[in-house]
């Protein structure tokens, strides 16, 4: 209705992610983050540069520390990156160990999984 009254686009949510984008689910390096690209993405408007996208920039090294920089959007728009192999396990049925190292600070602590043996019950 919205669209054909109006012109615009429409968008929607899928039910199952709107849980996962609330603010309870951020770590306090999220909103860090969020600040630092709305303070330059303020910055790059106020200079009269449209047409981009606030990116983090990881710095390399194993703590974490990020900057930002800026992606035009034409390219960022139609572009998804895949996993890279190396974070997939041999199996590829879980993450590798590289993964876990890039991901913890981002995440901050982890939850402990058991791992099951594949034993049989015999009655």
């Amino acid at each position: 209705m919205i669209s054909a009254e109006f012109g615009f686009r429409g968008e929607f949510q899928v039910p199952e992610s709107l849980s996962m984008c609330a603010a309870d689910r951020a770590v306090e390096l999220d909103v860090e983050e969020a600040f630092m690209c709305g303070k330059e993405a303020v910055k790059l408007a106020a200079s009269g540069k449209t047409g981009l996208m606030v990116t983090l920039v990881r710095a390399p090294g194993r703590k974490y520390a990020c900057g930002t920089g800026t992606a035009s959007l034409s390219e960022v728009a139609v572009k998804a990156k895949p996993m890279p192999d190396a974070f997939l396990n041999a199996d590829g049925n879980f993450v590798s160990a590289e993964f876990l190292d890039y991901v913890r600070p981002l995440l901050g602590p982890m939850p402990r999984y058991q791992r099951l043996s594949n034993v049989k019950f015999n009655r």
